[in-house]
């Protein structure tokens, strides 16, 4: 049973995290629970939330799991619903589900650029609408974090759908943070750079491929899940009240452009 921890920072919050069956979002759910919040869980791999709803529940937070695809007609306002339903409310989004680029510009096919930008930036823009709308009506302040990405700044070969993708993230926060201020919801978000998780296994399982990246990263080392959940966390407390609209890149400072 969790004590009654006046230093944990998200006391008696409620967060929905989508993407949470491994990586960021996993992560960000156990970090989370460490600082006091319950957590809606969302994901399309069942295995994967079920083994972090068990980290979840073993740093003492209340857990439910939600099998689904983020880009379902109905799956916004279905996830908001779940977590008011059986964990009494809702207090704070993380949109971290994403899927990885599908290649070169020239073979890109329109189908997976659809599902990339259903994935990575409808979906978000979506669930944000759910949530807000729900929060509104309740005459409630909120948190919502987008999971962005250094793409959003700097380009990479092969990956002009995901940069697309996660550079309207950075500017649908912008834009959600400018008509969402007046009700006391703030929106932000967090990008990463490369980071331990299993969309760049690719980089890690190639020693070359990662030494490359790591020697134009001034911090000389990847990202951890946990050093991106440190940022999210930081942006839904009360501690960042006062902070609207924008993207902290959490990146090792990669996006200083070492050549």
């Amino acid at each position: 049973m969790r004590r009654n921890d006046r230093n944990m920072k998200l006391q008696g919050k409620v967060a929905i995290v989508t993407g949470a069956a491994d990586g960021i979002g996993r992560g960000t759910a156990v970090k989370f629970a460490r600082e006091g919040a319950d957590l809606l869980l969302v994901d399309l791999n069942e295995s994967g939330l079920s083994a972090t709803s068990t980290l979840v529940a073993e740093a003492g937070g209340r857990v439910e799991e939600m099998v689904a695809d983020v880009t379902g007609d109905d799956s916004p306002e279905r996830i908001v619903a779940r977590a008011v339903e059986r964990l009494g409310a809702l207090d704070i989004l993380v949109n971290n589900a994403g899927v990885p680029p599908s290649g070169h510009f020239l073979t890109i096919t329109e189908e997976s650029m659809d599902r990339v930008m259903a994935v990575n930036l409808r979906a978000p823009f979506l669930l944000g609408q759910a949530a807000a709308r729900h929060w509104i009506e309740q005459k409630k302040p909120g948190r919502i974090v987008n999971i962005s990405s250094i793409n959003a700044e700097i380009i990479q070969g092969d990956s002009s759908d995901y940069c697309a993708s996660k550079g309207g993230v950075r500017m649908l926060t912008k834009a959600a943070a400018c008509d969402l201020g007046r009700y006391g919801i703030t929106v932000n978000a967090v990008g990463p750079g490369h980071t331990r998780t299993g969309m760049t296994r690719h980089l890690i399982d190639n020693p070359e491929l990662e030494q490359d990246w790591v020697a134009r990263t001034p911090l000389g080392r990847l990202g951890e899940p946990e050093d991106i959940a440190n940022a999210v966390a930081f942006l839904v407390s009360d501690e960042a009240a006062y902070i609207t609209g924008q993207t902290i890149y959490v990146e090792g400072g990669r996006t200083l452009h070492i050549p």
